[in-house]
């Protein structure tokens, strides 16, 4: 198709280019395609500019726009000869003027368009808009100048109007696009203050009395939008800053009242409901100190997101509770992931476990990276059927499959396989829950050390090119049954790297929000009247968010050759008493007051602390600063590893003693010691974990 071809198919079918940029019509010829950029403009033909011209004068307002700056050009042309004659405009001027002006709009308008002053919507007239008014105006003159030059030799033209007109150009254009903007983002009081009559308001009656907790981009951007919807929700009473620096100053005409330590005054005084923290980035430690400074004021926090967050949506539809991740003292995670693309896309992807916690969020986060096959294992149905369906809604060109199956069976495991083909296994099912596995020792072996025993084997006989296996902090010098098994699973797989499929190990600590983690156990016991229970006053975990976590993991993966370990940065530490006294305080109650802690004591196979990185040999930095990887496959005997591993199979096969279980684990892992509560120093200088010094130094211990 030809140019002329284009303009022809535009005008026949009523195609607006807009709409096709926009993806509102799908039946468009190839031509097309191929000459669309991303901001719309065209490309690669000679011809794209005019296809573009006729796209926007097509659009209905183009000509009101147009007519408006026609008339206001012809006004401040007239304008500049009322000023350079002081009114007395004879018939000579007068005709100087008639000659002139449609030259004058013709330049002018002329100018306008390449500037792109009508592609714009004048209710957004930003900086950058009037910065091109300015320059449209000025070349525009220029090219009028130019024309009196060759045409009329500046004869009976005075020299002045066209400077006069210049400016005046530049007030009117400029004027009347700022005034639009200002229009659509007024004030509802201001305009009812000034007006002639007062207008009745379309206010619900029910207000929520806010107080803004921030003056940065997110508060200024969140109070405009309430301040210029019809009927907004909140009721705007003023601002807080985080240190009071700009008290007494406004924005927007709303007062900055004080500073987070003022808040408690603040609050009564101006009859606030909510806090609506609109801070930018990540101010975990401001969050807490304001609910700190109003527990028990019965004050309601919520929170504006992150801009990826309401990117599709305003900022008032995205207001939510806090959540607990938002205390978090955690920088935000922000990776290039170009190469998780490019390990993921059109891909054969497994994610056992699917259903759990990790798993679910696995698939949802390899989804985006359109894999050709999406293959949800576990053997839980409910939980199965319910991301498959979630997954199933969001996918675009993958095959989502969901497969009833465990990975204690080798005969289920070669049927999917076979059917399936995966390329990349990401291994997620396991049993995690330390207590619990202290009373069933046996089946601990059963599903984490044999399970992927036998999913690993059964990768390198269908030449799976990566697995990928998640473990736990609880690995590194376990003290429970949970945590012994994890780590001769990591074993496991580093000692099968190789023959085709690269082996990656990724490390890492709690994540808020888990199936069984301690947050849902404290909503539930706050829900309830209470007592928190907590197993005692130091212990502390490592926290990262779900999404954060499985993000990680994913460029983890992506880095992985084959035999490395890799260790997650899980940030600071937080004691768990602190975490039951922060969600105590969200849900708008008195810690010890209102909801009563209860210290019970550590669990069978429970830590005081979790380990920390110790820096030693292996231990090598990544590209990426949150990610460290422990190159340690030279410290175990495959031998030992592999009798061991079939002793634990004739075990499960057959009286199951737990007792057994118990020593071979402990042989195999020489830092396991049951009786070991977890009162270590903690010298280390990253939140991650990793193997420690003793492991490094002496391998895995034979038989």
């Amino acid at each position: 198709m030809n140019f002329f071809d284009g303009i022809q198919y535009t005008l026949a079918n009523d195609v607006n280019l807009f709409n096709i940029i926009n993806m509102q019509i799908c039946q468009v010829p190839t031509w097309y395609c191929m000459v669309i950029k991303e901001d719309g403009w065209l490309a690669q033909f000679p011809c794209s500019g005019g296809v573009l011209l006729i796209s926007i004068i097509r659009r209905r307002n183009f000509w009101v726009m147009l007519s408006l700056d026609v008339l206001l050009l012809g006004l401040a042309y007239m304008g500049a000869y009322w000023l350079r004659f002081d009114g007395g405009l004879d018939r000579e001027v007068l005709h100087a003027f008639w000659v002139t002006l449609g030259p004058l709009i013709i330049c002018m308008i002329s100018s306008f368009l390449f500037f792109d002053l009508y592609r714009g919507m004048w209710r957004y007239t930003s900086v950058r808009d009037l910065a091109n008014v300015i320059k449209g105006s000025l070349v525009g003159t220029v090219l009028f100048v130019a024309y009196l030059a060759m045409f009329h030799h500046f004869s009976g033209i005075s020299r002045a109007v066209v400077v006069a007109d210049g400016v005046f150009t530049v007030v009117a254009i400029g004027g009347l696009r700022l005034g639009i903007r200002l229009y659509f983002h007024r004030d509802p009081e201001f305009l009812e203050e000034i007006s002639f009559w007062k207008r009745k308001r379309s206010g619900n009656g029910d207000q929520v009395r806010a107080l803004i907790l921030g003056t940065g981009p997110s508060a200024e951007r969140l109070l405009r939008e309430v301040m210029t919807q019809a009927d907004p929700d909140y009721k705007v009473v003023g601002l807080v800053d985080t240190v009071g620096t700009t008290r007494g100053m406004k924005i927007h005409g709303m007062p900055i009242l004080g500073s987070i330590e003022d808040l408690p005054e603040v609050i009564p005084l101006y009859r606030a409901d909510e806090v609506l923290i609109a801070l930018s980035g990540k101010r975990a430690c401001d969050i807490k100190t304001a609910i700190e400074k109003c527990t028990g004021s019965g004050i309601r926090f919520k929170v504006i997101p992150s801009i990826t967050d309401r990117i599709n949506g305003a900022v008032t539809d995205k207001i939510r509770d806090i959540q607990l991740e938002d205390l978090l003292e955690r920088e935000p995670v922000e990776l290039d992931m170009s190469d998780v693309s490019k390990d993921l896309e059109a891909k054969i992807v497994m994610v056992t476990g699917a259903g759990g916690s990790i798993g679910s969020e696995l698939a949802r986060q390899i989804l985006t990276y359109n894999p050709s096959r999406l293959i949800l294992l576990d053997n839980a149905e409910t939980p199965l059927f319910n991301i498959d369906m979630e997954l199933k809604k969001e996918a675009r060109g993958t095959e989502v499959i969901a497969s009833i199956g465990d990975t204690r069976s080798t005969k289920g495991l070669e049927r999917i396989f076979k059917a399936y083909r995966p390329e990349i296994v990401y291994h997620a099912a396991a049993y995690k829950h330390v207590p619990m596995m202290e009373l069933n020792p046996i089946d601990a072996v059963n599903n984490n050390i044999l399970g992927t025993y036998k999913l690993a084997s059964v990768s390198l006989r269908y030449h799976v090119r990566k697995f990928v296996l998640i473990s736990t902090d609880k690995a590194v010098r376990p003290t429970s049954v949970m945590g012994a098994t994890k780590r001769v699973s990591e074993m496991i797989v580093q000692s099968m790297n190789g023959n085709g499929t690269g082996f990656v190990v990724v490390r890492f600590g709690n994540v808020i929000g888990s199936n069984g983690s301690v947050v849902p156990l404290f909503e539930s016991q706050i829900a309830s009247g209470g007592p928190v229970t907590v197993t005692h006053p130091e212990v502390t975990r490592y926290f990262m968010t779900i999404p954060e976590a499985v993000m990680l993991v994913l460029k983890a993966g992506a880095m992985g050759k084959g035999g490395e370990l890799f260790l997650l940065d899980m940030g600071e530490p937080v004691k768990i008493v602190d975490l039951a006294r922060n969600m105590i305080r969200l849900a708008g109650l008195v810690p010890d007051k209102d909801i009563k802690i209860e210290f019970i004591g550590l669990r069978p196979g429970e830590k005081l602390y979790e380990e920390l990185l110790i820096d030693g040999e292996g231990i090598v930095d990544t590209a990426h600063g949150k990610i460290k990887v422990y190159n340690n496959a030279d410290g175990i005997d495959e031998e030992v590893l592999f009798e061991a591993v079939e002793r634990f199979r004739l075990l499960v096969e057959s009286s199951g003693d737990n007792e057994t279980a118990i020593n071979i684990l402990k042989r195999l892992v020489p830092s396991y010691h049951i009786e070991e509560i977890g009162f270590v120093s903690i010298p280390g200088t990253l939140g991650a974990s990793s193997l420690t010094e003793s492991d490094a130094a002496h391998g895995e211990k034979k038989f």
